[in-house]
């Protein structure tokens, strides 16, 4: 039995296998290797977005809301309330349940209630709607009261000590992509590639141009990896950007940590692809249509 707090998880929708190219059975997926058929972690047929990965559980921003995987209970468990719709992106902070969301109509986070039910509260509000829809969320490890929040206006920065707001010069654009690495930080944009940034405040253009908009970010320890809409790039953030794998509208991208050159992307549509020498040759994993989250394994 597989172990989605330890192997790969994959968020998408699966393919019959009647001959027609239809998409069926939306969910996740859980495989020990890419070469073994992936199994649905449970009934639920939700559309995941964003899936952040602790000791204990899976958090899972869907489509219809917010929902964790417990280990321990091997179930979903609802966390959102009916306020809380969409979710595109999560962070851990502290607390019970632990979580800042990221949707379009800001960022929020949550307490339980007398009856142990997640309230959540909104901390967005700016009054114009490209500021307050949030792609993309990530909290600075070097500052972990700051949170980097990616919208369609650029990145703001959320201050959780003092509840204030500020704007980077990062703007005039969609954010959907933001990481740490290698000392700094990073973000995907829609029309200006991937910049990097040492404070969040001020942002410098990061290696050459990219075609097409930028939708996640990873780096391997030895390259930096974007899934765009034009497929899969990777360079240092210094020289130009090279292009490699199929050229599909790619969401996601991970590698393993245990197997260097093995990497693997999510396409939508187009499935799940991988590779285990860095790039040279790419082929499909498992029967996916689309895909949308995909984690490598890892021992937390």
């Amino acid at each position: 039995m597989t172990d989605p707090c330890s192997h790969w998880v994959v968020g998408g929708s699966g393919l019959a296998h009647s001959g027609l190219h239809n998409a069926v059975g939306s969910g996740l997926y859980t495989a020990t290797t890419l070469d073994d058929p992936f199994t649905r972690l449970g009934h639920s047929q939700l559309t995941s977005f964003f899936v952040l990965r602790q000791a204990q559980r899976l958090a899972i921003g869907a489509n219809h809301g917010l929902w964790e995987w417990r280990r321990d209970e091997a179930r979903y468990v609802q966390l959102h309330d009916e306020t809380l719709t969409e979710v595109l992106g999560l962070a851990a902070v502290p607390g019970d349940p632990g979580l800042v969301i990221a949707c379009s109509y800001g960022i929020a986070t949550a307490y339980r209630d007398e009856l142990g039910a997640a309230r959540w509260t909104f901390h967005s509000d700016s009054p114009v709607p490209d500021e307050r829809f949030a792609n993309a969320l990530h909290i600075d490890p070097a500052h972990p009261d700051q949170w980097l929040v990616g919208t369609e206006a650029g990145v703001f920065i959320y201050s959780a000590t003092d509840h204030q707001w500020q704007a980077s010069d990062l703007n005039g654009t969609p954010v959907r992509a933001l990481c740490s690495a290698r000392g700094r930080l990073w973000a995907g944009t829609d029309d200006r590639g991937i910049l990097h940034s040492d404070d969040g405040l001020h942002w410098t253009q990061a290696g050459g141009p990219i075609e097409g908009a930028v939708y996640a970010l990873h780096d391997t320890g030895t390259s930096l990896l974007a899934a765009t809409q034009y497929g899969i790039v990777t360079g240092d953030g210094e020289g130009p950007w090279t292009q490699t794998g199929p050229r599909l509208s790619t969401t996601c991208i991970t590698s393993d940590p245990r197997a260097p050159g093995t990497w693997a992307a999510g396409a939508s549509p187009g499935g799940l692809w991988h590779t285990r020498d860095a790039g040279e040759h790419w082929q499909q994993a498992g029967h996916f249509k689309h895909v949308r989250v995909v984690l490598a394994p890892e021992e937390i």
